[in-house]
C-alpha cells in the first residue's frame, strides 16, 4: 500500500483521539466567547427548606443564580465524562483524553470570562456577583465530580485501573473559590470606597457641630449623607439579591452597613473628656439613627419572614451591636437609666472609655452619681 495510506492507518486513533478533544474544547470555547454572560438561571436548594442534616449543610449549594455559560459548561463537561466512562478500552488513549479534556474545560473558564468580562467584573455589582457564584458552583460540583465517575471506569487493563484512582476534580476546588472570594472581594472594597467618598465627605465636621445647641449645616449634611448611603445600599440590594444565596447576601451587605456605622460612631464618639454633646444634637442623633435602625431593617428583611431580619443584622454586622447601644444611650433620660442598661447588658459590644465618654458628653455636670459611674468603668476597664 502507498505509504501515506500506512501512516495514516498508523495515526489514524491518535488522531482520531485529538480530533474528538479539539472537537469538545472548540464547543466550550464557542459556549464561553459568544453566549451572554449576563443571562442567568437558578440553581440549588432553599437554605429554610433544604430539609437536610445541618451538619451536612456545608455541602449544599444554596439557593442562588448562575450564568446560563457555566451551567452549559457543566452540562457539557457531565456529558464528556459520561462518554469518557462508557468508551471501550480501544482506543487506549480516548478515556483518558476525554477526562483530561472535561479538566480543560474548567480551565477554559477561568481563562476566558475573567479577560472577557474583567472590566465588567470589576466595576458592575451584578456581573461581580455572577462571577463569584459560577465559582461557588464550579467548586461545589468539583467536590464530588471524581467520586461519581471515576467507579464507573472499568477496570479492564492498565488504564482503567490508573482511571479509577486518578480521576479526581476535587483539586480545582481552591482555584476556584480563590477566584469567587476575589471576584466579591474586590467588589465590596470598591462599594466600600464609594460609600467613604458619598458618606464620609459630608460628615468630616459633624462631631464637633455636635457641641452646638442649634441646627447647624453639619447636621443637614450628616441627614443627607445617611440617606445617600442607605440609597447606595439599596441600589447594590436590587442588584445582588437575585443573584447572591441568602447568606453571603447578608454577609456582602453587612460588611457594606459596617461601613457607613462606623463612618457616624467615629463622628459622635467624642474624642477627648472635654467634648459635649448639647441636648438639641442629642435628640437629632437618636432621630437620625432611629431612621437608619428601621431603614437597614427594611434593607435586610425585604422578601423575608418578619423574624429574620433582625438576626441577619445581627450576625453578619460587626457594628450593628454597638450602634443599638448607641441608639438606646441616647435615649435614656439619666444616669440611673444608663447604669441600670450596663447592669443588663446592653453596652456588653461598648468599649468601657467609649461608655465613658458618652457619659462626660452628654450627662457632662459634675455628681455623685456620674462620678461613681465612670469610676466604675475606668477600674473595669483597667482590671
Amino acid at each position: 500500500p502507498p505509504p501515506k495510506l500506512v501512516e495514516f492507518c498508523r495515526e489514524f486513533e491518535q488522531n482520531y483521539v485529538e480530533h474528538r478533544r479539539c472537537v469538545l474544547l472548540n464547543q466550550a470555547r464557542d459556549i464561553l466567547r459568544n453566549h451572554d454572560y449576563h443571562n442567568t438561571i437558578s440553581v440549588g436548594v432553599d437554605e429554610e427548606q433544604s430539609g437536610e442534616d445541618p451538619t451536612m449543610a456545608i455541602f449544599l449549594l444554596h439557593r442562588s443564580s448562575v450564568s446560563e455559560v457555566a451551567s452549559q459548561i457543566m452540562a457539557l463537561l457531565r456529558q464528556t465524562m459520561k462518554e469518557s466512562v462508557q468508551m471501550p478500552a480501544t482506543p487506549p488513549t480516548l478515556r483518558p483524553t476525554l477526562y483530561k479534556t472535561s479538566r480543560e474545560m474548567l480551565s477554559l473558564f477561568r481563562a476566558i470570562i475573567p479577560a472577557s468580562h474583567g472590566h465588567e467584573v470589576a466595576t458592575v455589582p451584578r456581573t461581580a456577583a455572577v462571577l463569584h457564584n459560577d465559582c461557588i458552583y464550579f467548586a461545589h460540583h468539583c467536590l464530588t465530580l471524581g467520586l461519581e465517575f471515576k467507579e464507573k471506569y472499568t477496570a479492564e487493563d492498565a488504564r482503567g485501573k490508573l482511571l479509577q484512582q486518578s480521576c479526581i476534580f476535587v483539586d480545582l476546588v481552591p482555584l476556584f473559590r480563590e477566584l469567587a472570594d476575589q471576584s466579591m472581594g474586590d467588589m465590596l472594597d470598591v462599594q466600600a470606597d464609594q460609600l467613604v467618598d458619598i458618606v464620609g465627605s459630608r460628615i468630616t465636621y459633624l462631631g464637633q457641630a455636635l457641641q452646638s445647641n442649634e441646627s447647624l449645616h453639619e447636621w443637614s449634611e450628616a441627614e443627607t449623607a445617611l440617606a445617600a448611603g442607605i440609597y447606595h445600599l439599596r441600589h447594590l440590594a436590587q442588584s445582588w439579591r437575585p443573584i447572591l444565596s441568602q447568606r453571603i447576601f447578608a454577609q456582602s451587605m453587612g460588611h457594606l452597613a459596617d461601613v457607613v456605622l462606623t463612618l457616624y460612631w467615629k463622628q459622635v464618639t467624642p474624642q477627648s473628656s472635654s467634648i459635649v454633646i448639647s441636648a438639641n444634637a442629642r435628640h437629632f442623633l437618636l432621630g437620625l439613627f432611629r431612621k437608619a435602625s428601621e431603614d437597614l431593617n427594611e434593607l435586610f428583611g425585604k422578601g423575608h419572614s418578619s423574624s429574620l431580619p433582625q438576626r441577619c443584622i445581627e450576625d453578619c454586622s460587626s457594628e450593628w451591636g454597638r450602634f443599638q447601644a448607641l441608639v438606646q444611650f441616647l435615649d435614656m433620660s439619666n444616669l440611673t437609666q444608663v447604669q441600670a442598661a450596663l447592669a443588663n447588658g446592653v453596652f456588653r459590644q461598648v468599649a468601657g472609655f467609649e461608655l465613658s465618654r458618652w457619659i462626660q458628653a452628654v450627662y457632662h455636670e459634675d455628681h455623685p452619681e456620674r462620678r461613681i459611674l465612670l469610676q466604675s468603668l475606668s477600674s473595669t476597664a483597667m482590671s
